[in-house]
């Protein structure tokens, strides 16, 4: 007995044979071209109409209310969309939207002479006239607002969508929905504006070679904010308008024949942005310390590649540095010209890390010296801790009220967690030959067992 599934198969082996190949390809002419390329895609869209209805079934079928009698579930998948995404071998993103588009299709169907407000958009999706990603942007963008907006509009609003999508891309269909939708469901927009908010982001993370990985989410605000100012700097490479003022002119003509990449140069204006600001801050963003590049070198480094008159010599420098919270080190050179930057701090190292010229002894540690137990200890002292000095508060190791001095000696760096737990719960701090151990208090360990505190630094700035 034939199946449904041995036609389909039949129905791929056919258009096997009259789709154009590779070398098809090369010897249509322009003409052919133009008109094969929308056929083919007719065609797929076609079988995506396909795909959405049966992915809808799998995901019936493995609906939450089956619990591990569901489809999914007996397979081994956690979700339906996983199972989809297997039977498919496409990215989740694009199973959800099949899964979705089904649903428009099925609930179109079920609902008989009721209808529901997406039929015309429902029928030009299965006449093959609007593509599926086309109609998720709809669905999607709509979706949420039907309780709030009257039926009959919003039937209305989606045939007119459903005629303009027999001509405009998936991407305009979907702003056009979006904006319908804010049209319709005025009252809607300061929650949608809210919700956008609320998910913006910004996440660091660090890759294994060196470099940091930042990861932007923009609510239209801040991204009106943070690209406007970037498209500014990168006008004349991103198309933007003519200039008729001679320094705009030499401005535009040096960013075109600028060797580095678009990303570089939007990251590159970026930083300076911020490092403007950070200049100009008076203190109501970054508080009464700014931040600044914390430079570790040691003498010989610094020095090595100078002769008596100042000037640099490239071909004997084999000097290192290291910025704080960075493993991975820097030529002497590059460390030479932070340095010219009032916003970086020296830290300057001797023998066996000695940190020269810092620190004075007064009740609280001076910024001076939070510098130099920064240089010293790499960040947080408290074992398993790896909150970086930028992030540490300066600790007294002997407390200060006893006759404790403030000094380099009786410094330690703790992030704040650690520092209110020493000072709260009982732990204290006490040294030992070759560095710092930690006690903790009778309730954590009877014994009181020492437990040792690592140096952040990298062994080869401890060793000096």
């Amino acid at each position: 007995m034939t199946t449904p599934s041995d036609y389909l198969i039949e129905a791929r082996h056919a258009l096997e044979q009259v789709l154009p190949t590779d070398a098809d390809a090369a010897l249509m002419t322009e003409a052919e071209l133009l008109a094969a390329l929308p056929a083919v895609e007719g065609v797929v869209r076609q079988a995506e109409v396909l795909v959405a209805q049966l992915a809808f079934e799998v995901a019936h079928r493995s609906r939450r209310e089956l619990g591990h009698s569901g489809l999914a579930s007996r397979q081994g998948f956690v979700n339906q969309e996983s199972l989809v995404r297997s039977l498919t071998r496409s990215g989740l993103r694009e199973a959800s939207r099949s899964i979705r588009v089904g649903t428009m299709l099925a609930e179109s169907a079920a609902a008989g002479e009721e209808g529901t407000p997406f039929d015309e958009m429902s029928t030009a999706v299965r006449e093959g006239r609007i593509g599926v990603e086309a109609a998720d942007g709809v669905y999607r963008a709509l979706v949420p607002v039907v309780d709030e907006i009257d039926p009959e509009l919003l039937r209305a609003a989606t045939a007119t969508l459903a005629h303009e999508g027999e001509s405009a891309n998936a991407d305009d269909l979907t702003r056009m929905a979006r904006a319908l939708r804010d049209t319709l469901d005025r009252r809607g927009v300061v929650d949608r504006a809210s919700f956008l908010r609320a998910k913006r982001s910004l996440r660091r993370g660090r890759l294994i070679d060196g470099l940091r990985r930042v990861s932007l989410v923009l609510d239209p605000e801040s991204d009106a904010i943070i690209t406007g100012a970037i498209d500014a700097a990168m006008s004349p490479r991103l198309g933007g308008p003519r200039f008729t003022d001679e320094d705009d002119k030499d401005r535009a003509a040096g960013l075109l024949d600028d060797d580095r990449t678009n990303e570089q140069m939007a990251l590159d204006a970026l930083t300076e942005l911020v490092r403007i600001g950070v200049d100009r801050d008076d203190g109501t963003i970054l508080g009464s310390i700014k931040p600044g590049l914390r430079v570790t070198i040691s003498f010989d480094d610094l020095t090595r590649a100078i002769d008596e008159h100042g000037r640099e010599h490239p071909e004997t420098d084999s000097g290192v540095a290291w910025l704080e919270g960075c493993s991975e080190p820097m030529p002497a050179s590059t460390a030479r010209r932070i340095l010219c930057d009032q916003g970086a701090l020296p830290i300057v190292l001797g023998g066996a890390s000695e940190v020269l010229d810092l620190g004075r002894t007064r009740r609280l540690f001076s910024r001076a010296q939070r510098v130099a137990l920064a240089g010293k200890f790499g960040g947080c002292m408290f074992g398993g801790c790896d909150r970086p000095a930028s992030w540490c508060e300066a600790h007294h190791i002997d407390p200060y009220d006893p006759g404790g001095p403030t000094d380099l000696d009786n410094g330690i760096l703790l992030c704040r967690r650690h520092h209110m737990l020493l000072h709260d719960h009982g732990w204290r701090i006490e040294r030992t030959g070759d560095g710092y151990a930690l006690i903790p208090p009778a309730s954590v360990d009877p014994e009181r067992t020492p437990r040792p505190m690592p140096n952040k630094l990298p062994p080869w700035l401890r060793a000096g």
